[in-house]
């Protein structure tokens, strides 16, 4: 029976002026980019409770052993029939909001945690060092479900911003007011609903998927519908005569919906869609691989996943977030200890606008995979490493299905972005101040790949400004195979003639540099300034100054950027400690990074000759404490050095494999004890002496060792090094940093690659 859900009594879509700024215009052209204010939480959710910012949840009361119907805070012993019944009884009992605190210990997770079917419930746990959900038997977390509710046909074609559309044929039940709206339409050239035509390539913004003119995958699908916005219906009116005027917020982000394309509203029913949920404050943790997910969001409104540490997999993914709006995934920490087939992610979000993905580790696998019909999603500030996967595929955006538009990438840390043509194609979005390294550094061995921003065919008018790109293996500015900074398909001319880049750096300095051979390209000719038609639209004039706003989407430093690099941001996660007196309350040090981390205005940074330096995910990666509960210790047998590497032979090293029979290269970092003190000296990072491996087998692991140690390094390799966590590492910048407050990198540096010069 489906639970009492709290009526939807107030709806707004403002945000904090405060917080956000729209400061590209001097840079991009309004056809080639949105005003990403609109992502993460709204500033007022449906129950009246505010939000100080788009990634700080509501405050909220707890809720009391009264109200729950169980002692509070819930003990690992109780039941989760018991604690899906709390929480069903602590929203029904707070509808503006309330947590249930889950006490200290192991949850044995035996059936689904029930999140749908209430509103406006927090499930807190006493910190990830805590509290720990156990996963074991194929069951997740649920923080919604899609069911059936109506559609509408557009009566008329839209431009982009438009608010109120009217739409007919009306199908299945009315629209309701606080409902998800999902626009969506026909490929390009394939006709009116259902789609069945195959898409055909206009030359213009080409949108298809799953289709063999499109796609390199081989797949044919039976219907072509693979753009969409989700949207808010903020009021709804009957005209009469079958016809209904919606208001929708945002605005439309394409410019392309038409009757001529099928253009459609769908919408769930408002009581099934789940609204203000959260999760925040514990571990998950899956031995197994036996579930597809350990956490599943469908159908969610302002909802959040925060201060979350977890660990293992699900067989696809740890997350999985589908058909939301205003979804927040912030301040959490994702690691694995066994291997990863295929191409699996932490997070993975489809179908969904609007999303703030925001200054999160990825520890194994691929950080975030984007799994089609998204838009407007803002991915910024997370550090990826140690892609643990049959080849390092390390990328916090791994584009992966059709079809993307107007998503910005920003400051991000990882080895490597990619928009490929596997399922379809993209269009529209911005890659802006990330630094990518090209490779898992410094781990050369197996099928690494390297690479920057890889962009394949059918990705059209893409925007990549002010990244910075380099690394020992990033050997070329541009080309079409591996060690290039841009990897740009050319069987579609289209790709890299609609392609704006601005003020880029990478480590391959050219004549054409400004200045000359210092690696920063202000170039003309990478500006699609005068596109023939029917592109004419989205052409992009050369910009009149070299000066880059610090930021897309916040305000933090204007629109012509002066970089800090000693504090005062404002930003309540831009500070971090890096020791305590004892885990993980008692900060005894910290550290702030220059703002913004990455790009051509910045300098004495430890990479690629000055321009970057390590995000704070990343300070955060490397000063956290190793959680040995995780690790399995590994007797090393023998051991030689050769040309600045010490290679180990361990034995009874877990023979992961990765799709099949091949093996699964360990990778990743390790600590080495018992051994002779030579044979970790100068090799090791952080306040954990760990060591990064460089190369792997079934029996061997490498690691750079700079001199020949003279001595045998037998001892007992750990691994693997996942983190003990709580978001509390990251604290409010509202000042000057101490402990490194320059930026200063640890050294060797901390992040993914080393100094390049």
């Amino acid at each position: 029976m489906r639970r009492h859900l709290v009526p939807l009594i107030a709806l707004s879509l403002s945000f904090s002026t405060s917080s956000y700024g729209q400061s590209w215009s001097n840079i991009l052209s309004s056809s080639r980019a949105i005003n990403w204010s609109n992502a993460g939480l709204p500033a007022t959710l449906p129950d009246g409770e505010t939000t100080a910012n788009p990634w700080t949840p509501p405050v909220r009361p707890a809720c009391t052993s009264a109200q729950a119907g169980i002692t509070v805070p819930v003990s690992s012993s109780t039941s989760v029939s018991s604690l899906n019944s709390a929480i069903a009884a602590c929203a029904s009992a707070n509808r503006n909001g309330s947590y249930l605190l889950l006490g200290s210990g192991t949850f044995a997770i035996n059936s689904n945690i029930v999140l749908y079917g209430v509103n406006n419930i927090t499930l807190r746990g006493s910190g990830p060092q805590s509290t720990i959900l156990s996963m074991t038997s194929g069951d997740y977390i649920a923080m919604g479900e899609y069911l059936s509710g109506g559609s509408g046909l557009f009566q008329s074609s839209y431009s982009a911003g438009t608010t109120s559309i009217t739409v007919g044929s009306i199908s299945g039940v009315n629209p309701v007011i606080g409902s998800i709206g999902y626009i969506s339409q026909c490929d390009t050239g394939s006709g009116a609903q259902p789609c069945s035509i195959n898409p055909s390539d206009n030359g213009s913004l080409f949108v298809c998927g799953f289709y063999t003119g499109c796609n390199t995958n081989g797949t044919t699908a039976s219907t072509f519908s693979d753009q969409q916005q989700a949207v808010l219906i903020t009021n709804a009116v009957n005209n009469g005569g079958g016809t209904w005027a919606l208001t929708i917020s945002p605005g439309l982000y394409m410019p392309n919906w038409t009757t001529t394309s099928g253009a459609k509203i769908t919408w769930n029913s408002a009581s099934n869609q789940v609204v203000g949920i959260g999760i925040e404050d514990l571990t998950i943790y899956s031995p197994t691989n036996s579930q597809n997910f350990l956490i599943q969001a469908e159908d969610s409104y302002a909802s959040w996943i925060k201060g979350v540490r977890i660990i293992g997999s699900g067989a696809s993914f740890s997350s999985k977030l589908q058909s939301s709006k205003n979804f927040l995934i912030f301040n959490n920490y994702c690691a694995s200890q066994i291997a990863l087939s295929s191409y699996h992610a932490c997070y993975s979000v489809d179908s969904s606008s609007d999303v703030l993905v925001l200054n999160n580790i990825a520890a194994t696998g691929i950080p975030t995979e984007y799994d089609g019909q998204n838009s407007g999603i803002v991915t910024a500030y997370n550090f990826g490493r140690d892609a643990f996967t049959p080849y390092a595929e390390n990328e916090w955006s791994f584009d992966h299905h059709p079809f993307s538009s107007f998503d910005l990438f920003e400051g991000n840390e990882s080895a490597g972005m990619t928009e490929d043509d596997i399922f379809g194609s993209h269009a529209l979005n911005t890659y802006f101040r990330n630094y990518i390294v090209g490779y898992d550094f410094p781990y050369v061995g197996g099928a690494i790949n390297p690479r920057g921003l890889d962009i394949n065919n059918y990705q059209r008018f893409e925007n990549a400004i002010g990244n910075v790109i380099g690394s020992s293996q990033i050997t070329a500015y541009q080309g079409t195979g591996n060690g290039n900074a841009f990897q740009i398909a050319t069987t579609d001319s289209l790709v890299a003639s609609t392609l704006m880049r601005w003020g880029n750096v990478t480590n391959i300095k050219q004549s054409t540099d400004t200045p000359a051979n210092s690696g920063v390209r202000f170039v003309s000719s990478e500006v699609p300034s005068s596109l023939a038609s029917p592109n004419a639209t989205w052409q992009n004039q050369v910009p009149s100054s070299h000066n880059l706003p610090c930021s897309f989407f916040l305000s933090v430093g204007g629109s012509s950027c002066t970089p800090t690099y000693s504090g005062g941001t404002g930003l309540g996660w831009w500070k971090v400690c890096t020791a305590w007196t004892t885990f993980p309350t008692s900060c005894s040090a910290t550290q702030t990074q220059p703002f913004p981390s990455a790009g051509p205005d910045l300098s004495s940074g430890p990479y690629v000759n000055g321009f970057a330096y390590d995000i704070p995910a990343a300070i955060a990666w490397l000063n956290l404490p190793v959680d040995t509960s995780y690790q399995n210790s590994y007797t090393v047998t023998a051991s030689s050095w050769s040309n600045g590497i010490e290679t180990i032979t361990v034995g009874s090293l877990p023979n992961y494999s990765c799709g099949g029979s091949s093996l699964c290269n360990l990778l990743g970092a390790f600590q080495l004890s018992g051994a002779n003190p030579a044979c970790t000296t100068g090799a090791t990072v952080g306040p954990s002496s760990e060591l990064l491996m460089t190369n792997s087998s079934s029996t061997t692991v490498s690691y750079a060792l700079a001199a020949n140690p003279g001595v045998s390094c037998t001892g007992t390799m750990k691994f693997p090094d996942v983190r003990q966590f709580d978001e509390r590492v990251y604290q409010n910048d509202s000042g000057s940093g101490s402990g490194g407050g320059s930026g200063a990198p640890v050294n060797p540096p901390t992040g993914l690659g080393a100094k390049s010069s």
